[in-house]
């Protein structure tokens, strides 16, 4: 979990003293983001750290994240709108300035953070040779933005910081400049102070909810039950193979007790003899049972529908899938679209905010949009045919914008000219059919 970090500017600017325990307070919530990283990779510190012969730490954190993550962050899934009469010249320069970017691979990137950790981080600076903005991805564990202590916290202010010699580079991001340090115990150094033009704080924080918290969090314990079944399981099979051997009515001579190491087989029993292994009687269909109901609320619990169960995804029907994603969409993907979706209108307006500096940009983003598409199941039979019966009561370009978002349609404009042709050549076909009185009818 990340939450927000708080405090008041003197005279506009953080002091030393604020800036190292901003700092300390981001080391503090950085063994969650270490913790959760583990689980990320398989890793699951809990089992293996614990006294167990067998550990098998199952990545159900790393399935969850890069589900959600494709889920919603594939390359495609995140577009933009202009209204009709935007500035032509503002779009083609912003497009030009996300591809040169990868703008589409940033976000996926941010998306993985987000759910992750809880808060993505972006920062954005000017390459100087180009005079053109840029944007980065930078790790979640060295940004620290700073809010006000207001009724609506805005952000005032930004620290990035990571290891350099014997301290820490420091670079301290305000509204107006960015002021670069370098901190050890001993001192401080000042590194130099460079202008911004962006009009905000260059620094954008993409959190997953309110909370800052990521999607696998409130599902650890469960992940941790589900490995110490698996590592009971193992363990309890393991001491089969050492388990004791009883032997009753009949002694066995050295010859004898030779023989059974060797061969393992014991001959020449008296009626009333009897050979048994010491063990208590084995509880692997109790142990399976649980293990799924334990598995089942990892999924129920995340909001992550789990594409592996066969009865499941046996609905083929568009209203089944709808169903099945039901959950995600309403405890994951609504809370997590509209932050990410603040932080991309953010990335925007800054962008925008440096070339109306430059004289590039009028300044206008109004009627701007942000359009998601989900990596879902496409269930493209069910949307035509719901388009083909509200025919009566929509337009043509209304119809064609929605097979456009289901990916069926490639652009909407080109489309009508194409349904225009073929009517046109319909129409001439008709004219011909006609004139010739019909396919076995003689010409005029």
């Amino acid at each position: 979990m990340i939450p927000i970090y708080q405090t008041d500017l003197t005279n506009g600017r953080l002091t030393e003293e604020q800036v190292r325990a901003a700092m300390q307070w981001k080391q503090l919530h950085n063994l969650d983001i270490a913790n959760i990283d583990k689980y990320y990779k398989g890793q699951n510190p809990t089992i293996i750290e614990s006294s167990h012969e067998h550990k098998i730490p199952v990545p159900f954190g790393r399935k969850l994240i890069k589900m959600v993550t494709g889920f919603m962050f594939k390359e495609g899934a995140i577009t933009y709108a202009w209204p009709d009469g935007s500035d032509v010249d503002l779009t083609n320069l912003i497009t030009a300035i996300y591809d040169h970017e990868d703008e589409q691979t940033e976000n996926v990137k941010l998306g993985r953070d987000q759910a992750k950790y809880g808060s993505a981080f972006e920062i954005l600076f000017v390459d100087n040779d180009e005079g053109r903005p840029e944007f980065s991805r930078v790790k979640a564990s060295q940004v620290v933005p700073i809010y006000s202590r207001t009724v609506k916290p805005r952000m005032i202010a930004a620290i990035n910081f990571y290891p350099s010699g014997d301290g820490d580079v420091v670079e301290v991001y305000y509204t107006d400049r960015i002021e670069m340090f370098h901190y050890s115990r001993e001192k401080v150094v000042s590194k130099g102070v460079v202008a911004h033009q962006f009009g905000e704080v260059p620094v954008i924080e993409f959190r997953n909810n309110e909370e800052g918290m990521g999607d696998i969090e409130s599902i650890l314990s469960l992940i941790d039950a589900h490995d110490e079944i698996l590592a009971n399981g193992l363990d309890e099979d393991g001491k089969y193979a050492d388990a004791l051997l009883i032997l009753k009515n009949f002694s066995l001579d050295d010859e004898a007790l030779d023989k059974l190491i060797r061969l393992r087989v014991i001959d020449g029993l008296d009626a009333d003899a009897v050979a048994e292994y010491l063990t208590k009687e084995g509880a692997y269909e109790g142990r399976e049972v649980l293990r799924k109901v334990i598995e089942g609320l990892i999924y129920a619990m995340s909001g992550v529908p789990n594409l592996d169960d066969k009865d499941a995804m046996a609905q083929q029907s568009g209203e089944a899938l709808k169903y099945l994603y039901a959950t995600f969409e309403v405890m994951v993907a609504g809370d997590k679209q509209s932050e990410f979706t603040n932080g991309l209108m953010r990335r925007m307006r800054l962008v925008n905010n440096f070339l109306t500096w430059m004289g590039q940009s009028s300044g206008n983003l109004d009627g701007m949009v942000v359009n998601w598409k989900r990596n879902l199941p496409n269930e493209s039979t069910t949307l035509v045919d719901n388009v083909v019966k509200a025919e009566a009561i929509i337009s043509r370009k209304t119809a064609l914008e929605q097979l456009q978002k289901a990916g069926i349609v490639v652009d909407v404009d080109d489309e009508e000219k194409r349904l225009e042709e073929d009517r046109e050549r319909r129409s001439q076909d008709m004219t011909n059919v006609n004139l010739t009185g019909g396919a076995y009818g003689q010409t005029v």
